[in-house]
């Protein structure tokens, strides 16, 4: 029987925590220098975000996109593959969730859903497939072509919205899909819909990928040592653009869950960066699926609480996007500790400077 390491996971879950320790602290300095309390501020927000069966669905939808592109961008980065393109892969499945969804009628509720989600899938898959054969075959660097193809996708979806598709309602919308192809919600007063149990779905399928096939154990071996990986017989460049595939169609359903659930229809322009959300939380969740999910839902309470922080205590909403911003920071120089040993160095340097 395996002994557990309380100790250890402590540590884990301590360093995981410590950069949104160190963003809230920031933020509470921030706070008061504008002549507001950061007690009663923060009260309010999660107040705001956890209080009430309303505030707690809305956090949960805030939750929803960011928990699946998260899982995207985690299953490229455990294999250290930057797939930067999550955001242009959803928008892509998006749209193919909702091309399906106006065209086909007729069709059973069940059937219509898993028909436009599978489209998404394939779609952004396909997407995804670019600059992972670009990858596996070339060794182009999968950083630079995931993030020009953003640009690609956005602009394609665009063009179709506005002009072939165009619904002509006065604003940049397709027609709308069908009812049979909406994603129910929860409650009316919210807009939490069966998104969130696709996406608890997608984290308990990547967990299972990664603890328990073939599949998992060789997306962690290649993140290790690639060098070891091929060494053992591994094809490391078929698994890359696997691994790319599989990223990407976990995007497609995240822009899926948006369309079915949220909008019904694709609405040019609908993400405001839930592929970029998504880097983060992977980086904040460890590229652990369960970690993913507490950091999005972290984030969740931080986007919904936002706005009754600003209306009970008068700080600005605003403020949400510097706290998010300092984790990011943070991340990045836990990162570069990690990999490079960044504050050792910084040490080093330091005691040579002292001595001289």
């Amino acid at each position: 029987m395996t002994k557990i390491n309380y100790k250890q996971i402590s540590k884990k879950v301590f360093y995981l925590i410590l950069p949104v320790i160190f963003a809230f602290l920031v933020g509470a300095v921030l706070i008061v220098v504008s002549g507001h309390n950061p007690i009663e501020a923060y009260g309010a927000m999660f107040r705001g975000a956890l209080v009430g069966k309303s505030a707690l669905y809305n956090t949960l939808f805030s939750s929803t996109p960011i928990i699946v592109t998260g899982l995207a961008i985690a299953v490229a980065f455990k294999a250290n593959l930057f797939n930067m393109g999550v955001e242009g892969q959803m928008y892509l499945g998006a749209f193919a969730a909702a091309y399906v969804g106006f065209t086909l009628k007729g069709l059973p509720p069940v059937l219509h859903v898993i028909l436009c989600i599978l489209a998404a899938v394939v779609v952004g898959g396909l997407f995804a497939l670019i600059p992972g054969v670009l990858k596996g075959r070339f060794n182009v660097n999968e950083m630079v072509v995931t993030i020009m193809l953003n640009y690609v996708a956005i602009l394609l979806t665009d063009y179709l919205t506005n002009f072939v598709f165009y619904s002509g309602e006065g604003y940049a919308a397709t027609y709308p899909i069908e009812q049979s192809a909406y994603l129910p919600r929860f409650m009316k007063t919210s807009q939490l819909n069966w998104a969130f149990i696709i996406a608890l779905i997608m984290v308990c399928i990547v967990y299972y990928i990664f603890k328990y096939t073939r599949l998992g154990f060789e997306i962690k071996a290649i993140g290790h040592n690639v060098s070891f990986a091929e060494a053992t017989g591994m094809n490391t460049r078929n698994k890359a653009i696997i691994i790319m595939v599989v990223s990407g169609m976990l995007a497609g359903i995240a822009g899926a869950g948006e369309v079915l659930g949220v909008h019904h229809r694709f609405i040019a322009g609908f993400s405001p960066g839930y592929g970029w959300d998504g880097m983060t939380i992977a980086l904040l969740g460890k590229n652990n699926p369960l970690g993913i999910l507490i950091a999005a839902l972290f984030f969740g309470i931080l986007k919904n609480g936002g706005s009754t922080m600003e209306l009970m205590v008068g700080v600005p909403r605003s403020l949400i996007s510097i706290i998010q911003g300092l984790i990011i920071f943070f991340l990045a120089v836990d990162y570069l500790n990690t990999e490079f040993g960044f504050m050792s160095r910084l040490k080093l340097i330091f005691r040579r400077k002292v001595r001289g």
